[in-house]
C-alpha cells in the first residue's frame, strides 16, 4: 500500500489534529458493532484519525467518484463525521458486513464490504435508489488508486 502521507490528509488545509484511535477504543467499537476494523483502515485511522485526502479521486465501475473526507473515530464524537454516527444510520440500509469509511460531497457512502475477503470497496449513490457501484477488489487497491481530482486541477 502506498505511504499514506502521499495522501496529504487534511481539514481546512491543516494537519488533523484528532488523536489517533487507542487499542481499547478499536475493541470498544469492535464490540459494540460486531464489526472487525480491517487492518489497513486501522492504520488510515492511526495515521489520519477522519479529515479529507488531497488525492481523493478514484474511478469505479461507473466513473469518476471523490472522497470528501474519511471518518474518524473518536470515544466521544458521535456527529455526521464519525464511523459510530455512519455505522449507526447506514447499516439499515447498507446490511451488517457493510462498514462505511468516508463519504462523497454529495453524501454518498464509500464502504467495506466485509462480507468479502478481503473486503471489497464499494459505494452506495443514495441518490440513485441506493445502487451500489464496485470501486476497488480490497482498501489496500482503493489507496492506491486514489489520484488528484481531474476536475480540481
Amino acid at each position: 500500500m502506498r505511504e499514506l502521507s502521499e495522501l496529504n490528509i487534511n481539514e481546512g488545509g491543516k494537519p488533523i489534529s484528532r488523536p489517533a484511535p487507542t487499542e481499547a477504543l478499536f475493541a470498544d467499537f469492535e464490540s459494540k458493532t460486531g464489526m472487525h476494523l480491517p487492518t489497513d483502515l486501522r492504520g488510515l485511522l492511526q495515521f489520519a484519525n477522519g479529515g479529507h485526502p488531497e488525492l481523493d479521486s478514484v474511478g469505479g465501475s461507473d466513473g469518476q467518484f471523490a472522497v470528501n473526507a474519511f471518518y474518524h473515530l473518536t470515544p466521544d464524537d458521535l456527529g455526521p463525521e464519525s464511523l459510530w454516527y455512519a455505522v449507526e444510520h447506514w447499516t439499515p440500509t447498507l446490511g451488517k458486513t457493510a462498514l462505511p469509511f468516508a463519504a462523497d460531497a454529495g453524501g454518498n457512502q464509500f464502504f467495506l464490504d466485509l462480507s468479502n475477503k478481503p473486503a471489497a470497496v464499494r459505494l452506495c449513490l443514495h441518490d440513485e435508489a441506493m445502487r451500489i457501484v464496485d470501486i476497488a477488489p480490497s482498501f489496500e487497491a482503493f489507496i492506491d488508486s486514489l489520484e488528484l481530482d481531474p476536475d480540481m486541477i
